[in-house]
């Protein structure tokens, strides 16, 4: 018997890069005709028209051309989140307790490091705000960007006094958080080494999207997944052969994107 997929029991998508997480429990339903039949179908679960609707709902100004898009970057969402969550499996890609410490400790000091960029900056605009000689525009930009970045302080200010409060369930957050980025990453470079293909820069992480076309022709031929809708199957498979972003070298996955250090300015 088939069963429900649901968008939120599919994965994350964060920047571009699937961050697996576990299938919310399906609930058992018999097949559907009509309006309430499957578009494609995953590993057992159905995935319905209603679920490829982006949260919040359609732009008001959408056209047909923008729901089509809309609807193939969904779909390759909730396909790839079941099949990379099962590779990953396979592959035996479970991020270590050595890997996870080590993506937290980098995240930690990269935070550091922003917030003492952001207290350079704040105290930047400050001084330039001082200056007699600004223009009404120049001075209204720099108000501007100042009242952005303090309350991006405040927020993050207030972050950091919670976690100071609960450091133990702040911990657990953070060790959840660094798991999925070990895992996506490990996924990700097992995907290139085994099927190559270009890789894009994504702000998440580097993403194999060169791999993806040769592994779901693999996964649809073994019948892990089809998609039953002609128009849809179209678009999806030219979203995922153009493999769209920007090109970064081919050993861009061999490191941990937290642990790379930045380039020296010139």
């Amino acid at each position: 018997m088939r069963k429900s997929l649901s968008a939120r029991g599919a994965g994350v998508l964060l920047g571009g890069v699937l961050l697996l997480m576990p299938l919310a429990v399906a609930v058992a339903a018999p097949p559907r005709k009509g309006a309430a039949a499957p578009v494609a179908i995953v590993l057992g679960h159905e995935i319905r028209r209603a679920d490829l609707a982006p949260p919040g709902g359609p732009r008001p100004d959408a056209d047909a051309e923008w729901k089509a898009k809309s609807d193939a970057l969904r779909l390759q969402g909730l396909l790839l989140a079941p099949l990379l969550m099962r590779y990953a499996q396979q592959k035996q890609l479970e991020p270590t307790p050595q890997e996870v410490r080590d993506c937290t400790a980098a995240m930690d000091a990269k935070s550091a490091e922003l917030r003492e960029r952001q207290k350079q900056e704040l105290d930047t605009l400050r001084r330039q705000l001082g200056a007699r000689d600004l223009s009404v525009a120049d001075r209204e930009d720099l108000r501007t960007r100042l009242m952005t970045l303090e309350n991006v302080t405040r927020f993050d200010e207030a972050d950091q006094a919670e976690r100071a409060q609960n450091p133990e369930l702040a911990a657990e957050s953070s060790a959840r958080v660094s798991r999925d980025m070990v895992l996506a990453w490990k996924v990700q470079r097992e995907l290139h080494r085994q099927y190559g293909g270009d890789i894009i820069f994504q702000q998440a992480g580097p993403e194999a999207v060169g791999a993806y076309p040769l592994f779901l022709e693999e996964r649809q031929k073994a019948g892990d997944f089809q998609i039953l809708d002609p128009d849809l199957s179209r678009r999806f498979w030219e979203r995922i052969r153009k493999g769209a972003g920007i090109r970064v070298e081919q050993d861009a996955l061999e490191t941990p994107w937290w642990l790379e250090k930045p380039a020296p300015k010139r």
